[in-house]
């Protein structure tokens, strides 16, 4: 995927914060969904009529604090229904993907801040 893409998935990250923005990316571009997690500021979760209507091949999230990305369960997740995933740190500008196929890949100074 494109840098494009990673600079729209990090501005709606910043959009969201302080709460974990998620969404599906369809033909290229980030669409975000409603975070319907219990405490959204601590999780994502994307409710199954919302993925249902895109049955997406790819995620993503963020994590509005801390400087880590990939959690072990973002990662079993995204294995168990065969997604490629990515997560925007926010403090760090990073963005990271992960795929069955590479494993993760780190994406640094996405919005050069």
């Amino acid at each position: 995927m494109s840098k494009r893409l990673h600079q729209q998935i990090a501005k709606l990250a910043l959009e969201a914060s302080p709460e974990e923005v998620c969404g599906v990316v369809q033909e290229g571009k980030a669409i975000r969904c409603e975070n319907k997690a219990s405490e959204p500021t601590q999780a994502f979760l994307i409710d199954a009529e919302t993925y249902l209507k895109y049955v997406p091949d790819t995620i993503f999230h963020s994590h509005p604090f801390g400087v880590y990305g990939f959690s072990e369960h973002d990662i079993a997740v995204a294995a168990n229904m065969d997604l490629i995933s990515y997560v925007y740190v926010v403090e760090t500008d990073t963005l990271e993907k992960w795929s069955a196929e590479k494993g993760i890949e780190v994406f640094n100074k996405v919005l050069n801040r």
